[in-house]
């Protein structure tokens, strides 16, 4: 609770900074630098329908929704968002797409192929624990319309991809993206890495792969670059605080990745390490 509550501070102390500068450019005759935030959600349970449903009235009230896949966003200096679900569970069928479709906002699943139908088998490596959560079919996944959904890979067995190569990993990225063209019968250009892990050689091989954009858990603006490749998202869940969530919408957790650099460089000044495990660690951060 305590460092919930410091990173919140922290957060708003950023956001009215932002603020500042966006009402400063605007009086100057400037266009601010358009932006957007791309939210990672999990699980939506019947009981968090109505506050998920809120979140969705203060993102549009807020921010432009735009799907993930954008390439580049307008020049008009605006905020947008995009919506994102990891892992597709059954409650997201039941209770998330519902309430997006009603207001018309777009949304990624990233898709865990080998766990289609089944309870989530993977291991739990902190964060909100989904572990008796059921994971939607195939075929549910193959009716779900495309018009204000697309279809992402999370890989075929939701495994830590730091710890795996060569085939192994070939598998996991271009088996996954295989399989579900089969089942969505159509393009399947996103991934988003299981608990946030990657390094540059998982990068490359998503690129080998085929797809046109991955995911991380580092929660940076996204869409910033022109063809972006590696886009971060802020971890977002309905149990979130009002004033949390629209932190989170506008940015303000960004100076985490800055803040986790900043200590591991510290602690590797006390217990020097490979620079491998660094990395890996530093990619793992999930953001609660």
């Amino acid at each position: 609770m305590v460092k919930r509550l410091l990173n919140l501070v922290i957060s708003m102390l950023l956001a009215v900074s932002d603020w500042v500068k966006d009402r400063v450019s605007r009086l100057l005759g400037q266009t601010p630098t358009s932006k957007c935030v791309v939210l990672a959600y999990h699980s939506v349970s019947t009981a968090e329908r109505p506050k998920f449903a809120q979140q969705m009235d203060v993102l549009l009230r807020n921010a432009k929704p735009v799907p993930a896949e954008l390439a580049e966003l307008p020049a008009d200096g605006s905020a947008y968002a995009a919506v994102t679900f990891d892992d597709g569970f059954q409650n997201i069928v039941d209770n998330a797409l519902p309430e997006l479709q009603k207001r018309s906002i777009h949304a990624t699943l990233f898709i865990v192929t080998e766990s289609l139908g089944t309870n989530r088998a993977w291991e739990h490596r902190g964060g909100d624990d989904t572990r008796d959560e059921q994971v939607m079919s195939a075929e549910q996944l193959s009716q779900i319309s495309s018009e204000l959904v697309s279809v992402g890979s999370h890989t075929m067995t939701h495994p830590f991809l730091p710890s795996i190569d060569g085939d192994h990993l070939e598998q996991e990225l271009a088996g996954s993206r295989k399989k579900l063209k089969e089942i969505v019968k159509r393009e399947v250009k996103s991934l988003s890495f299981p608990y946030g892990a990657f390094d540059h050689a998982i990068i490359e091989g998503c690129r080998a792969a085929g797809y046109e954009r991955v995911f991380t858990a580092l929660p940076l603006f996204a869409m910033s670059q022109p063809s972006e490749f590696v886009t971060g998202r802020v971890g977002a869940a309905p149990t979130d605080w009002p004033i949390e969530f629209r932190l989170k919408l506008s940015g303000a957790y960004r100076w985490l990745p800055t803040a986790y650099s900043l200590k591991r460089s510290i602690r590797g000044l006390l217990s020097p390490r490979s620079t491998k495990a660094v990395q890996i660690e530093t990619t793992q951060k999930r953001i609660a």
